[in-house]
């Protein structure tokens, strides 16, 4: 009989720990070159981008916007696992602790935001809740998950564009200025070219006669500055 129990009990342990090995809460590896893990396959490729340009945007800052969204969280609340996974993907620069992180658990019909302790003195969360609710909410409410996303980040972008002083749109790729051509950079050769020897027939017709008549070969060079302006 004892050893009846001893082996039920076993059983018992054995199938508490499976239940719990089942139901706890994966934390998945931060994504890479991304800033947005969408594990539940709700979001376009446009959101995605979106947001790593928000913070192309504010990588001056250190600041940065983490976006995953997930079926469920396992046997951990939506706080608890989003504090789990900011510190796991470690958003924001590691002594400024300037991070954001929105979390969607779709299975659960819930969201939720977490910032990093740098930025709770300068966005509160009772004005974090308001951005939730005035731009989450609508999109997430409605099964438009990407609206949801774009919206909720876009807001929070621009809070921290306020906080740090950044113009929206700074630090994105930029066009780049027209390089000057092959021609050209021979065309100024040239020129100089033209200036020594202008400057070396000036310096022998001075040694002799008529100087003053060809002297005016030395515009000729002038002209040349005014086609380079």
């Amino acid at each position: 009989m004892k050893q009846m129990m001893k082996r039920l009990a076993g059983l018992f342990l054995a199938a508490c720990v499976l239940t719990t090995a089942v139901l706890a809460a994966e934390i998945p590896a931060a994504p890479t070159g991304h800033a947005v893990l969408d594990q539940a396959g709700v979001l376009s490729q446009e959101t995605i981008d979106q947001v790593d340009e928000y913070n192309a945007a504010l990588a001056s800052t250190g600041a940065q916007i983490g976006v995953l969204t997930v079926d469920f969280t396992g046997n951990l609340s939506i706080d608890d696992y989003a504090y789990q996974v900011f510190n796991a993907w470690g958003i924001g620069d590691e002594d400024e602790n300037n991070g954001v992180l929105f979390l969607l658990v779709i299975g659960d019909e819930n969201y939720y935001c977490t910032l990093g302790t740098g930025l709770e003195g300068e966005i509160t969360y009772s004005r974090v809740k308001s951005l939730l609710d005035e731009y989450a909410e609508p999109g997430f409410a409605a099964g438009d998950y990407d609206d949801c996303v774009t919206q909720f980040t876009g807001a929070m972008y621009s809070e921290l564009c306020d906080l740090y002083g950044v113009q929206p749109g700074e630090g994105e790729p930029q066009a780049q200025p027209p390089q000057p051509s092959r021609s050209s950079g021979m065309g100024g050769t040239f020129l100089l070219l033209l200036v020594i020897l202008g400057v070396l027939l000036l310096v022998m017709i001075l040694g002799g006669k008529g100087g003053g008549g060809n002297g005016g070969n030395g515009g000729s060079g002038g002209g040349g500055r005014r086609r380079d302006v």
